[in-house]
């Protein structure tokens, strides 16, 4: 039996109720990599919804690279992780790099930087803050507007 129940009280179209079940389910690790989703008939008539809904909410899933559909063989999860850890990791890597030689230049030990990361990454783990951040709100762009395109602080001109 799917884990699906229609919340008839929620302004939410149907089928953005299926598909954000199912990529919770998929988020939380329920459904894993590689496995098999019902097919579109299937749970359609399995959860007592049309066709074209499960289809709909399938389309937005594979779309958003949540499943992957191979033709004559069904819906399957896809791993999401390993594709956005790969997608990230060249410039994950090189903000390290940065990051630690920054901290050597200001006259720090490599145990140090070892410390002093750790520490902030468990505090971060404490409050709440280690999911992950809006990637433009997370980057500072320093802006050479010249000497006479300075912004007064008290006109806002």
């Amino acid at each position: 039996m799917f884990p699906f129940e229609v919340d008839p009280t929620s302004d939410l179209p149907l089928w953005v109720q299926l598909r954000n079940r199912i990529a919770y389910l998929i988020n939380d690790g329920t459904l894993a990599p590689g496995d098999k989703l019902p097919t579109v008939r299937g749970l359609a008539s399995e959860i007592s919804i049309n066709y074209n809904t499960v289809n709909k909410a399938y389309l937005s899933l594979a779309s958003d690279g949540y499943i992957e559909s191979v033709r004559g063989r069904g819906a399957f999860v896809r791993n999401i992780e390993d594709e956005v850890w790969s997608e990230h990791a060249s410039e994950v890597d090189g903000l390290i790099d940065d990051c630690i030689q920054a901290c050597l230049d200001m006259g720090l030990s490599p145990d140090d930087v070892v410390a002093l990361v750790s520490r902030k990454v468990s505090k971060l783990k404490r409050a709440g803050a280690a999911a992950p951040v809006d990637k433009a709100a997370s980057r500072v762009i320093k802006l050479d507007m010249g000497a006479g395109d300075v912004p007064s602080a008290k006109t806002g001109a």
